[in-house]
């Protein structure tokens, strides 16, 4: 499998690097990796073993920062005798996988610990206050990190974190120049993640409560806008999108299905096990929503139908639970949110809805909207969508149109005044 070279470079490794190459070999195949996506890694992973031979590093002495000097420094001044991939996104991405390997083998000695100060510090501690006293969700607190982040670095980039000083003129001159380049729904986050951020400081002590009420409410009303829906045409038009003849095709059918029909998050599918679907009671379990909690929803005749058929002709054989698994490489692995959101815009694409469908979130309104119209209630509705307060699901009153014309008054023509 190597250049000459290369094959000549190998023979001369320590026996627990050779064995973690051939281990690294049987893992990507395993995972389904392209027989040249494994060449490339066997062959980065060769390349940094005899990279460390030459400075007498064994393979119970690897650390991580052996894996950054490599690929910091090692590739722009390389003199090793032999060929083989180079290009260091390629190389990165196949150390991950042999430091993963290392790791398992007990090889690897844990990173040493960096000393975490100033900004990074107070993200962490606010992270933390999030998680464990708030207990907000991964996705809130990521973009909430990431506001607070940007506010700290606007006022404290160059030392610790002191807030006694900051004005609360400060905080709205910066709420103001920021925003002005967010939309109206981002700015309102933006300003009640500093808000969230100004009560973590309350509670510890190291505010007063000027500073929280010094936030600004964003001019962002909840009910100004409809909220985007897809009609039954356009709902066919997606559907036929998927091929239900190939794996992919079920796959992808079987979790749009779970989105339109009982309008889950993208995430919630992708947590989806198999001990989830009680198929004799015809209940599909959601466990540790956004609210935290464990709901259970009916099973519709489609969306079993369609989760029989992904399992029965195409779900890949593993030890996972998770009911939607990769089938591209790594094969087998959960799907996360993000690889969700991918298929739904490929398949936005192939029926030429990409100004339309723009990300799944479209299909919860869509699920709402669908059972409104065929005389749901407004109650039957929040508790599909697990809404915890009606006023969550109000604005859904907008878009049911035979209702509104029932009860709209006709409007006054110029010869009847």
């Amino acid at each position: 499998m190597y250049p000459n070279t290369i094959k000549h470079a190998y023979q001369q490794l320590h026996a627990g690097f050779k064995s973690a190459v051939k281990e690294l070999v049987a893992s990507l195949c395993s995972l389904g990796y392209a027989d040249t996506t494994v060449s490339f890694y066997e062959q980065g992973a060769v390349h940094f073993s005899f990279w460390l031979a030459k400075r007498r590093v064994g393979p119970s002495q690897v650390k991580e920062s052996h894996f950054t000097d490599f690929l910091s420094r090692h590739p722009s001044m390389c003199d090793c005798p032999f060929g083989g991939v180079r290009q260091r996104k390629t190389v990165r991405a196949g150390l991950r996988h042999f430091a993963a390997i290392l790791r398992s083998a007990g090889c690897l000695a844990p990173a040493e610990a960096r000393e975490v100060e100033g900004v990074d510090l107070e993200v962490r501690r606010f992270d933390e206050y999030m998680l464990n006293t708030v207990g907000l969700q991964d996705a809130t607190r990521l973009y909430r990190r990431r506001y607070v982040r940007e506010f700290l670095d606007e006022f404290f980039s160059n030392g610790d974190v002191d807030v006694s000083g900051l004005a609360r003129q400060s905080i709205v001159s910066y709420l103001s120049k920021r925003g002005s380049r967010l939309k109206p729904a981002s700015t309102k986050v933006l300003a009640s993640s500093l808000r969230s951020y100004f009560r973590f400081l309350r509670l510890h002590g190291r505010c007063e409560e000027a500073l929280v009420l010094a936030v600004p409410a964003s001019a962002s009303w909840r009910l100004a806008s409809l909220p985007p829906a897809l009609t039954d045409e356009e709902v066919a038009r997606l559907l036929s999108a998927f091929d239900r003849g190939t794996v992919p095709g079920r796959r992808d059918y079987a979790i749009t299905r779970c989105l339109l029909d009982l309008g889950l998050r993208a995430r919630e599918v992708a947590q989806l096990r198999l001990e989830d679907v009680d198929w004799r009671k015809g209940i599909l379990r959601i466990v540790g929503t956004k609210s935290r909690r464990d709901d259970e929803l009916p099973l519709t005749a489609s969306i079993g139908a369609a989760i029989a058929a992904y399992i029965r002709q195409g779900r890949p054989k593993t030890t996972s639970r998770e009911i939607f698994l990769r089938l591209r490489a790594p094969v087998g692995q959960r799907m996360t949110r993000s690889t969700i959101g991918n298929l739904i815009l490929r398949a936005a694409a192939r029926a030429g809805m990409e100004s339309t469908v723009t990300g799944p979130r479209i299909f919860r309104h869509t699920a709402a909207t669908r059972m409104l119209q065929r005389g749901a209630s407004m109650k039957e509705i929040a508790d599909v969508l697990r809404h915890r307060c009606l006023d969550t699901t109000a604005i859904y009153t907008k878009v049911d149109l035979p209702r509104l014309t029932a009860v709209a008054l006709p409007w006054p023509i110029k010869g009847d005044q």
